[in-house]
């Protein structure tokens, strides 16, 4: 029978719940007129309703009452036939097992040796392949008058995405090369603007009240919403730059979702297992890392035992600039003050 009742459930960041889309949309082709349903954290609900029109129904899931969330999901008229745990824990095993108690469950099992993207497919699927995967999993976003807000016009703007939260300064590039890729980038790009973009962990890099001292000459230039913005307003952003260049974030897989051009930069993290999923993406890889490859998405480097790694530090501001710009820009065609 095609007309099911499919529930998914994932939480966590976003570039979690966002890797697990291509499966929602593989499964709507399989279930066109069955109802898809999603449990997911708050914080990412709201982007799952306003741009993945796949999902006819987004719960929202309370950690402190499961019980009530699983009543609200019976509400319907129907049984959940399918029950996907897109976690690698059995915690929503039991919560199938004693609230939802779905016809059918399936299991995600981590597989590292595979892209993310790939990983959750398998879940419904084990043999289904890349090609039978879309990129494009978050519709074309209309800005309303977001773009008007800030000054911006289509196409005419990158986004740069500087920080990578708290938990993994292992991934991040130094602010101070993000500031230096932006001067070289508005020096050689002159009709364009650059979007600094991220969370709240993410506003102590970048102070308002400095934007003059450290984009001297480029005030008018670079736009400051790190902090400021939603996860839908940041999707609007996103959809209509001309590129995000980022490391390892949620904010690059949004990108991806939205088949934007991104330049990936990492380290520690495998490409081929988060790398950005779309058709049209460079990543950049920090030299001899010695924290890439392991089984474990590490909190620590192995080298320094600190938070924040030195191999990122091998990803020069020119190597980086010439992925981002139609041509290389060296030390010599910049002037001094902005390398």
């Amino acid at each position: 029978m095609n007309n099911k009742r499919i529930l998914l459930v994932r939480l966590g960041g976003i570039g979690d719940v966002i890797h697990t889309l291509p499966l929602v949309k593989y499964l709507r082709k399989k279930y066109p007129v069955s109802s898809i349903e999603y449990l997911t954290s708050s914080s990412v609900a709201e982007l799952l309703e306003s741009y993945c029109p796949f999902i006819n129904k987004v719960w929202r899931f309370n950690k402190k009452n499961k019980r009530q969330a699983g009543l609200d999901i019976l509400k319907g008229e129907n049984k959940i036939d399918y029950f996907f745990n897109l976690h690698s824990s059995l915690s929503f095993y039991f919560f199938n097992l004693f609230f939802v108690r779905a016809r059918k469950f399936f299991q995600y099992k981590k597989d590292n040796r595979v892209h993310a993207v790939i990983n959750f497919a398998k879940t419904y699927d084990p043999f289904v392949s890349a090609f039978e995967l879309e990129s494009k999993t978050l519709m074309d976003v209309e800005p309303d008058t977001i773009l008007e807000k800030y000054n911006l016009h289509e196409n005419k703007y990158i986004c740069v995405v500087p920080g990578v939260g708290k938990v993994r300064m292992h991934r991040a590039w130094p602010f101070e090369n993000w500031l230096s890729l932006t001067k070289k980038f508005l020096f050689v790009e002159k009709d364009f603007k650059v979007v600094f973009l991220g969370g709240e962990d993410e506003r102590i890099f970048f102070d308002k009240s400095q934007d003059d001292n450290l984009m001297p000459g480029f005030k008018d230039r670079v736009v400051n919403l790190m902090g400021e913005l939603s996860l839908t307003d940041t999707a609007k952003i996103i959809s209509k730059s001309a590129k995000v260049i980022s490391c390892d974030t949620g904010l690059l897989h949004l990108a991806s979702a939205l088949s934007k051009k991104v330049v990936g930069l990492y380290g520690s993290t495998l490409p081929k297992r988060t790398g950005p999923f779309t058709s049209d993406y460079q990543v950049l890889v920090a030299k001899d890392c010695k924290c890439i490859g392991g089984l474990w998405d590490l909190k620590k480097c192995k080298m320094t035992k600190l938070p924040k790694g030195f191999c990122m530090d091998s990803l020069t501001v020119d190597n980086v600039i010439s992925n981002v710009i139609a041509r290389s820009v060296s030390d010599e065609a910049i002037p001094s003050a902005f390398t």
